[in-house]
């Protein structure tokens, strides 16, 4: 993942309440399984190449295994949804072990259409964003030429940590 997408994450979740910290999760999977697709493709796999694809791999998992904590069984579509999230991670491992990316694209499919769905849910949901002493992110064309850069507005040093 790029320096910019992490950048991109890290403000998203400052910002996010729990229903859009979920689709961020799904964001961030997606983001992962892609480049891990993007490094096995062509015709010769560099060492480079393959370790590239696994650490893709990898970090989906760990993405995965984050998405499958934060399910409430207490309720059937949580026990649902742990069946597919099941499947995924099979699908993953079976990827990982045979460095075989030919189930990617269903992987891809399947948690695209999830993430859908649960950001069109996350869109009814208006609560605070969990980060309530975050900073203030300003984002905007300055000094540099045709970059972007982004600014902390810090009121002070404590965040929160003294009470």
């Amino acid at each position: 993942m790029t320096s910019e997408a992490k950048q991109d994450f890290m403000l998203r979740i400052s910002e996010a309440n729990k229903s859009r910290l979920v689709v961020i999760l799904y964001d961030m999977f997606l983001t992962y399984v892609k480049e891990a697709k993007i490094s096995r493709e062509g015709e010769e796999f560099t060492l480079s190449d393959i370790e590239s694809y696994r650490q893709g791999i990898r970090n989906a998992k760990a993405v995965l295994r984050e998405l499958i904590d934060s399910l409430n069984m207490e309720y059937d579509i949580a026990r649902r949804t742990y069946q597919i999230y099941r499947f995924v991670e099979r699908a993953l491992i079976m990827a990982d072990i045979r460095r075989d990316p030919t189930q990617l694209p269903e992987v891809i499919k399947i948690m695209t259409d999830l993430r859908n769905a649960y950001a069109e849910a996350a869109r009814e949901d208006n609560s605070e964003p969990l980060m309530k002493n975050a900073d203030a992110i300003y984002a905007g064309m300055t000094y540099g030429k045709n970059t972007l850069s982004t600014d902390s507005a810090a009121a002070g040093t404590n965040r929160g940590f003294l009470a």
